[in-house]
């Protein structure tokens, strides 16, 4: 009598539908450090982005955080934010684009903001700020 072996055969296709699926479009990709983590990662950078306009329809998404590094020259800013449910993003902290520099206009950091973004690249953008009161 020939014996099954399922359990090797059920690992094989695991790991296969793993190793060949997309990567999921809902994790940033200036993704920096949890909050209760790794501390900041501030070497993160928005280095290699292009000023290309979104995709047509691309989401705005609003969030509350601080400040935690603000690099006008850059055109980046570094921001301990909650959770934001709508792209399935856990309270981190991360670096987002600045889509206009001039828009952090007296802000520093540990300023607390509420801002608006789109994720629709290798950086998000943040593309409003505004105080929180």
């Amino acid at each position: 009598m020939r014996k099954h072996h399922v359990l090797p055969t059920l690992a094989l296709a695991l790991v296969l539908t793993f190793a060949f699926a997309p990567a999921p479009d809902f994790l940033p990709a200036a993704f920096a450090a949890h909050d209760g983590g790794h501390g900041g990662h501030d070497s993160h950078s928005p280095g290699g982005t292009s000023n290309a306009a979104p995709p047509a329809g691309a989401a705005i998404y609003s969030a509350k955080g601080t400040i935690t590094r603000l690099e006008k020259a850059e055109g980046s800013i570094t921001l301990r934010h909650e959770a934001v449910p709508a792209v399935r993003w856990p309270a981190m902290t991360m670096t987002f684009r600045l889509e206009d520099p001039s828009a952090a206009d007296g802000f520093k950091s540990g300023d607390a903001v509420r801002f608006d973004f789109r994720n629709d690249g290798p950086t998000p953008t943040v593309v409003y700020i505004e105080p929180l009161e």
